[in-house]
Formats: structure tokens, C-alpha cells, sequence
């Protein structure tokens, strides 16, 4: 039987949001998530445990997901991201991490930030903070063979 966190983390992984990026923030967030998996392997190489691993696995494949839509026809001006909730939570501390760091201030930065807000608000908290909790209290329980 799985508990209440590991039922979160399940949610997090298979449900899946949407989110209408304009083409021209596709390149700027993709090196966003190119600095971001830097910082995380430095840290990997200091703490390794599940949540960097979870959190770069995710990242990797925001990246892919960007790289995918970045072919899509030239004449769309908005391309639809599809994630799953756990790597919208990593999309939205990059899109966060961006817009401090960077100072990104433009309309269509300010559209895709209040839509992720809008997004972030409608989920549980209970949930994400057992979805956390889980990942940073991971234990992987090894096997010992007799």
C-alpha cells in the first residue's frame, strides 16, 4: 500500500499541465535550464541523493521538450508545453530563478510568469509539500543478500 507522499509523487509524475510559451522565449529558457542542470551537477558531486537526481532528470527532459517544440512550424507565434506537475515545478523555479538573476522583464515573460502562478495557485500545498518531502527524504533501501 503506498502512502500519502508516495501517492503525491505518483500525482506529480502522470498528471500533466499546459502551458502557451511564445516561440521567442523558447531559446532564453532553454539556456536557463542549461544553467540550472550545471548548478545541479555541481551539487551532485557535493550531496548526491534522490531529489538532485529527480530535479536533474526532470530538467533533462524540460530541455528535450523545449528542443522538440523549438522545430515546430516557424509561422506559430505560441507553441503549447506539455509537463507533468513535478516538472512544472521545475520549470517554474527556473522561469523564477530567470526572471531574478536575468531581470527579464518583457510582456511575454510577464504573460508566461503569470500563467505559471496561475498554474502553481490551483495546486494542492498539501500535496507538494508531501511531494518534497518525499524526494528530499528519499532512502533507498538496499537489499543485503544472506
Amino acid at each position: 500500500m503506498l502512502s500519502r507522499a508516495e501517492k503525491s509523487y505518483s500525482m506529480f509524475i502522470e498528471e500533466d499541465v499546459e502551458i502557451k510559451v511564445s516561440k521567442e522565449l523558447l531559446f532564453p529558457l532553454l539556456q536557463q535550464l542549461n544553467r540550472h542542470l550545471e548548478a545541479l551537477s555541481y551539487e551532485q558531486g557535493i550531496i548526491d541523493n534522490f531529489a538532485i537526481q529527480d530535479n536533474i532528470n526532470h530538467a533533462e527532459m524540460i530541455m528535450v521538450k523545449l528542443l522538440i517544440l523549438m522545430a515546430e512550424p516557424y509561422d506559430r507565434k505560441e507553441i503549447i508545453l506539455e509537463l507533468n506537475i513535478a516538472e512544472f515545478l521545475v520549470f517554474r523555479e527556473c522561469v523564477h530563478l530567470n526572471l531574478q538573476l536575468m531581470g527579464m522583464y518583457n510582456k511575454k515573460y510577464e504573460d508566461l510568469v503569470r500563467q505559471i502562478e496561475s498554474i502553481y495557485s490551483m495546486l494542492n500545498k498539501r500535496d507538494i509539500k508531501e511531494y518534497k518531502d518525499y524526494i528530499y527524504n528519499y532512502k533507498v533501501n538496499k537489499a543485503i543478500l544472506n
